[in-house]
C-alpha cells in the first residue's frame, strides 16, 4: 500500500483526487438507481459537484 508523509510527521493514506468535466446535460444516476454490485465496486468514491453551471464534478 502507498502512503504519504502526514503533517504531524508519520504515514498515512494517500488522498489522490480527480476533476471530471462532463459534457452538457450529462447527469450521474441517483443513489437508488446503482446496484448494490455497483455500489460494491465503487466503495467510498465521493462524487460532489463544485461548479454547477459548468459541470465540473470531484
Amino acid at each position: 500500500m502507498v502512503k504519504q508523509v502526514l503533517a504531524n510527521g508519520k504515514k498515512g493514506a494517500l488522498n489522490v483526487g480527480a476533476v471530471l468535466i462532463l459534457p452538457e446535460g450529462f447527469e450521474l444516476a441517483p443513489p437508488d438507481r446503482i446496484s448494490p454490485e455497483m455500489k460494491e465496486k465503487i466503495g467510498n468514491l465521493f462524487f460532489g459537484v463544485i461548479a454547477p453551471l459548468k459541470r465540473i464534478f470531484l
